[in-house]
């Protein structure tokens, strides 16, 4: 084996098997829920690499808030739809949070059957 072949399978030892992936979240919160702890809790979350807001929290009369975001987490597998569900779900697990709408899959809009993905 010469420099380069070797270089090379060193190399490939510490890369990543899949590339990180950003999507863009909306998120339902409940009336007294705090934002910045809100934020913490997603990114201690498995396979969550950064998290933050795309836009100011919108809050409403009834006391609820919206708060969009963009994650980059790692998949698990190469199913979209699967990646997004666990991703969404243990944010939804999360205290505070209603509803999770997904926006964007690397910076394309998604849907499923013409419908917004909420969960």
């Amino acid at each position: 084996m010469n420099e380069k072949e070797i270089d090379y399978i060193v190399e490939s030892l510490y890369k990543l098997d899949k590339k990180i992936v950003t999507t863009v979240l909306t998120i339902k919160l409940e009336k007294d829920t705090h934002v910045p702890d809100l934020m913490t809790r997603v990114r201690i979350l498995p396979s969550v690499a950064v998290v933050g807001q795309t836009d100011k929290v919108d809050r409403f009369a009834s006391g609820d808030a919206r708060l969009a975001v963009s994650i980059k987490f790692l998949p698990k597998g190469e199913e979209i739809y699967k990646n997004i569900k666990g991703l969404c779900l243990m944010i939804k697990r999360l205290p505070g949070v209603v509803s999770v709408a997904v926006d964007e899959y690397n910076k394309r809009k998604i849907t499923s059957n013409g419908k917004k993905i909420v969960f």
